[in-house]
């Protein structure tokens, strides 16, 4: 019998070792949602976030304090029910308890506080404060992933537009050594040329080195290793014009849902009940009496500041975006004028109306608009998101 409940138990703990390792496997694949190939994982923005967000420390620290709150209020409802049972009691009861040395008297005012329920609100309002900064660090980690993977966005676009900045270069190099052999071009045009080709180089050789370090930044945060290799799968940068935009309603949300005005509101809560104790036990010209007062009275002029504060903050995102959206409109004209004025001078060069000094002065000027106007998409994509979060968050400007 001992032997067969042996064999019992080893079956048991061996199947419950494969239903583990069934279940470990069937996490990671739901946890992974970017894809490997060759060993070069396939990134979106989405999986980004993910990553940066399961590996943040800080995350982790608020979820530990959410428990320690709830702990806390289930010792405050405890607190509670205990100062009521012994405010009810008989004196003659609490007589005998202070004689015997018992330590449940400890401090009236606080035995006051907790029959009015101040640590179970405390507790709350903490609660509720940790979860909303659990929600403001999610959105910060969102914003901070982004703008990496921007970076990176943008040194491979830096590298497409100087790469075909290199080949124009070359190709005009190539025309002018023809010129130059059958005595039509100088030997200036040559060595300007030459130069264009040298300084084009350069700067893909600067656009590779961009590449190398913002990758590294982007892997750093999301917790992977620095020599990982990584495909970004979202290349194109969306705009959402601002007339599409609603401020009032960004402002309301705002003003439901900011931790600052959370804030306000719970301390003038936990205020109220702390001066009702206060001046319950104190009488009033004692200096314990004049400061639970002037508490009160500064609790409730910080709920309409904050509601003032959260307002403005929510109107600078929104005056930020627009300054960003008339960047990016100017210098998507700019990117027009200058493609324009690259085919135009390569005409007049064609028709010997033009050096080729003019041409290559032209394409490097195209390079460097058709590079900004992508720097400016993503800052106005950055400027959006903290518009878009502003029901949670301020302007990283006065953070």
């Amino acid at each position: 019998m001992k032997r067969k409940i042996s064999l019992m138990l080893a079956m048991i703990l061996m199947l419950s070792s494969l239903t583990n390792i069934a279940l470990a496997e069937e996490t990671v694949t739901e946890n992974e949602s970017i894809e490997k190939e060759n060993g070069v994982l396939s990134i979106s923005i989405a999986d980004a976030v993910k990553l940066a967000t399961e590996s943040d420390r800080e995350m982790w620290e608020i979820d530990n304090g959410i428990k320690q709150a709830k702990d806390a209020r289930r010792q405050g409802k405890d607190a509670k029910e205990n100062a009521k049972a012994l405010m009810e009691m008989p004196l003659a009861a609490l007589s005998a308890l202070e004689a015997s040395g018992s330590q449940i008297i400890d401090n009236q005012a606080d035995m006051i506080l907790a029959k009015n329920g101040y640590y179970v609100t405390l507790a709350d309002a903490q609660i509720t404060q940790l979860e909303k900064s659990k929600d403001v660090l999610t959105k910060g980690i969102e914003a901070q992933t982004k703008s990496l993977y921007y970076n990176v966005l943008l040194a491979e676009k830096a590298i497409e537009i100087n790469q075909a900045k290199l080949n124009k270069a070359n190709e005009q190099l190539r025309v002018v050594n023809l010129k130059f052999d059958n005595g039509s071009a100088t030997k200036a045009e040559v060595l300007n040329g030459e130069m264009a080709v040298q300084q084009a180089k350069t700067d893909m050789d600067s656009a590779v080195d961009e590449l190398s370090t913002a990758k590294l930044n982007l892997l750093n945060r999301l917790d992977l290793p620095l020599d990982q290799e990584i495909v970004l799968t979202e290349k194109e940068l969306s705009y959402v014009p601002t007339e599409k935009l609603d401020l009032n309603e960004a402002i309301e949300k705002a003003k439901k849902e900011r931790p600052e005005i959370l804030t306000a509101e719970n301390n003038l809560k936990l205020q109220e009940i702390k001066t009702h104790a206060d001046t319950a036990y104190y009488t009033s010209n004692m200096w314990q009496n004049q400061v639970a007062v002037k508490q009160l009275e500064d609790a409730k002029l910080d709920v309409p500041q904050a509601y003032k504060d959260v307002e403005l903050d929510v109107r600078k995102a929104y005056l930020n975006l627009v300054e960003a959206e008339r960047a990016l409109v100017n210098m998507n004209k700019t990117v027009e004028l200058a493609r324009e004025s690259s085919r135009v001078n390569k005409l007049l060069y064609e028709n010997g109306m033009a050096t080729s000094l003019d041409v290559l002065e032209a394409d490097t000027s195209l390079a460097q608009a058709e590079i900004g106007q992508y720097q400016l998409l993503a800052a106005y994509n950055m400027s959006k998101m903290v518009f878009d979060n502003s029901n949670l968050m301020g302007t990283s400007a006065d953070k």
